[in-house]
């Protein structure tokens, strides 16, 4: 059985999970978070490498028939690496969203809401450029963001998680952006407080733009999945306060050691 494999330094890939199944329900994922390093947002390239190569050699154990780096970070640092690593399609995050956000720019002033790795490797700035070189860029990393809401504080109103991405969004609203990136797969746990704040604004979450490419290269490819088999998740750290938080983005999960 062929599967899609993701990886991600926690829980926030388990929202690409959750737009694969919503979108391509019959496709069998084997899904990795790299708990016990998290977060990778203040770690160095190389480690960064070092963990990004580990994950997708554990992932590609499993049959697979194509991988996504469901991490901003590992994309923006590893992602060209794993690519050339692999004969299998290896998507990445963070071309998806730069593209799904100059399309949707009115203004032509985008805003990124990203780690400090991603924020300082200038991925996003780059692949916006790329694509329209007028196009003005703010970038903001978000050093709090992922700890936050790998507690699960996403799940309830949460004062200190409000307080945190005001702070951000401030930002935001200083720029002039018409248009936000969420430039890290946690962040589109709290898309909804996001479009709250700014209503107005466009807001592109990294996890979903991914899911609408690969489906593009699986339907063009004809390797859609036809039988629906047990999707496998593991992780370097298993805990039930781990289990439980990742059960309020996919219900009745369950993480494996590995």
């Amino acid at each position: 059985m062929k599967r899609i494999g993701v990886f991600d330094s926690g829980l926030g890939g388990l929202t690409v999970v959750k737009a694969i199944l919503s979108e391509m329900p019959k496709e069998n994922i084997v899904f990795f978070a790299d708990a016990a390093n998290m977060p990778y947002g203040d770690k160095t390239p190389e480690e960064i490498i070092a963990f990004s190569k580990h994950n997708a050699s554990l992932l590609n154990e499993y049959d697979l028939k194509a991988m996504v780096i469901a991490c901003n970070t590992s994309d923006s640092i590893a992602g060209d690496l794993l690519k050339q690593s692999y004969d299998i399609p290896v998507s990445g995050v963070i071309k998806a969203a730069a593209k799904e956000a100059v399309r949707q720019t009115g203004n032509r002033k985008i805003a990124v809401l990203a780690t400090k790795a991603t924020v300082s490797s200038g991925s996003y700035q780059k692949q916006i450029a790329e694509l329209d070189k007028e196009i003005e860029v703010t970038a903001i990393p978000c050093p709090d963001l992922v700890p936050l809401i790998e507690e699960g504080r996403f799940a309830t109103k949460d004062e200190l998680l409000d307080q945190s991405i005001e702070t951000y969004l401030e930002k935001v609203r200083r720029s002039g952006a018409d248009t936000v990136i969420l430039g890290c797969t946690h962040y589109d746990l709290i898309y909804d407080l996001v479009q709250e704040k700014m209503p107005d604004v466009r807001i592109v979450s990294s996890s979903r733009t991914l899911v609408q490419e690969l489906k593009e290269i699986l339907t063009g490819s004809h390797r859609l999945s036809r039988r629906k088999g047990k999707d496998i998740y593991l992780s370097s750290s298993c805990s039930e306060r781990l289990d439980q938080i990742a059960a309020k983005i996919i219900p009745d999960i369950r993480l494996q050691k590995k």
